[in-house]
């Protein structure tokens, strides 16, 4: 029988939660013990003096978490990765708005709301991403991939249906760095709009802080005085967090970081004659900032099959390596590299007759990708294969505005870099003379000048060169980049660029040659 002991009882009392709150939520004490296999488990035990947190889904234990003296914290091998309290998140009070969802960064925390009188309270699992000193949680990159891909965020994954359904989060994490870091995390995964954040008293770093010091009234004035982040309407300067400037990112070609800094929420577009390497430019500017800033990129190409295509692509932008030098370990490596970093969202390989490949439909699996994989950039190549449901009232012109519109709010609302390939109309090539084109060119609309942050050409002005000149023909905000072009050298034998003002920091990719 599970049975909260005397040692937790204590322990809850210490920290001012109502122990029956704990015994209704079904935590409970054990003690270690050896099972048949040889291995060391914790078994219920009124009189031990470790505290089993249990995490209950659907009205059933799939998973517990582990407390013992020393803050040391562990959990049962082979549980479900969901949040503690769980099932509250199926509320309908939550649905509705009338509650918000109270989001903790420890199970002590949850039960400090809940005894306050805030039922819909949970915890993450795994507690906060790490930050080491002098680094700023703020412009931290997302959780370090190994981490997403071992379940870092899966838990959010995990109960994506519920979370869409609720209308208000309370972001009550501990006011510390890592506490920081993963209200940034949760607010990409929920999304700004239905987010609030709590300021502590000074001298307090979480709910049961305040609890201990200033008693339970201060825990409740502290959650009702959550401040929305700011997404719409009208604040005054008060209600805003604490941001730290727009960070721009280096494209990992040092010559041209003077024209193009890129940043996370950006729309930019990237257009050029057909056979002149928009693909292949974009595939290698993905590879760079994989291997500069760790992030992952989403891509939904639809001119080129992932395999064997677009995988001989991105292993030769991998390994910096010729096709024909390609030894086990190098593709191995390469593999391991796109495997890591890579996403591809595509109609399902085996099934070719499912729904349309819409816009809408891409967005979606891309918020799924952002929830799933912690992606930091969206590639559409092209734009014109997308299967495009246009209203018959609404005009071409129209349809773009509003579908770049949409690509824009996705990029802002996950701080997602979105990549958007475009092909220019058929009379830039008309008479047999092509020239460079320009983001006016590009068939449907002028909008595609007017809705990117960043809109660039790639241009092979002498095809007897190996030469490629990336022009930068818009660029919104001065702290991003400027007009202008920049001629990178083009190596045919692995389809990637080299800057010509110096060295690039990136250069090779990969050191295996097994």
């Amino acid at each position: 029988m599970n049975v909260l002991g005397p040692n937790g009882v204590k322990a809850f009392q210490n920290r001012m939660v109502d122990p029956d709150i704990a015994r209704h939520s079904g935590v409970y004490t054990g003690s270690t013990a050896t099972d048949a296999d040889g291995d060391v488990v914790v078994t219920p035990d009124p009189g031990g003096n470790i505290i089993v947190f249990p995490f209950i889904d659907g009205g059933k234990p799939v998973g517990e978490k582990y407390r013992a003296a020393g803050k040391r914290f562990w959990q049962r091998k082979g549980g479900r990765k969901t949040f503690w309290n769980a099932d509250c998140m199926d509320d309908t009070a939550l649905e509705d708005g009338r509650k918000a969802l109270i989001v903790t960064e420890g199970e002590i925390d949850g039960l400090t709301a809940i005894d306050c009188g805030f039922d819909t309270t949970v915890s993450v699992p795994d507690g906060a991403p790490p930050v080491r000193d002098g680094e700023d949680p703020e412009s931290l990159e997302e959780a370090d991939p190994e981490q997403d891909r071992t379940g870092k965020f899966e838990f959010v994954y995990n109960n994506r249906d519920r979370v869409k359904r609720i209308k208000r989060f309370i972001l009550a994490v501990d006011n510390d760095g890592p506490g920081q870091r993963l209200a940034a995390e949760l607010v990409r995964r929920f999304g700004a709009a239905r987010c609030s954040f709590v300021t502590y008293p000074e001298g307090c770093k979480d709910l049961n802080d305040v609890r201990m010091k200033h008693g339970p009234d201060a825990v409740v004035r502290v959650i009702h005085g959550a401040k929305p982040y700011p997404v719409k309407g009208v604040y005054q300067l008060s209600d805003y967090p604490e941001v730290s400037e727009p960070k721009a990112y280096s494209t990992g070609w040092p010559c041209l970081d003077d024209y193009l800094m890129l940043w996370l929420g950006e729309l930019l577009v990237v257009s050029g004659i057909p056979g002149h390497g928009k693909s292949t430019w974009t595939m290698n500017l993905c590879a760079n900032l994989a291997r500069q800033h760790g992030w992952r990129t989403a891509v939904a190409s639809f001119e080129i099959p992932t395999v064997p295509a677009l995988r001989f692509k991105l292993r030769l932008a991998a390994s910096g390596v010729a096709a024909k030098e390609w030894t086990r370990g190098i593709v191995a490596e390469a593999d391991a590299f796109i495997q890591e970093h890579f996403i591809f969202i595509d109609a399902d390989p085996v099934d070719d007759t499912g729904e349309d490949m819409t816009l809408e439909w891409l967005l979606e699996r891309a918020a799924d990708a952002v929830l799933r994989y912690g992606i930091r950039v969206l590639v559409i190549d092209p734009w014109n294969e997308v299967e495009h449901a246009r209203p018959k009232h609404e005009s071409e012109t129209q349809y773009v505005n509003r579908s770049l519109r949409q690509i824009r709010r996705f990029a802002l609302k996950y701080e997602v870099l979105a990549i958007v390939l475009a092909h220019p109309t058929k009379d830039v090539g008309k008479g047999g003379e092509s020239r460079t084109p320009t983001l006016y060119d590009i068939e449907g609309s002028a909008a595609w000048y007017n809705k990117p942050d960043h809109g660039v050409i790639i241009d092979v002005p002498d095809p007897t060169l190996k030469e490629t000149v990336v022009w930068i023909k818009k660029a919104r905000f001065s702290w991003s980049g400027k007009k202008g072009d920049v001629t990178l050298e083009y190596v045919p034998e692995i389809e990637g660029y080299r800057s010509l003002c110096g060295a690039d920091p990136l250069w090779p990719a990969t050191t295996g040659r097994n």
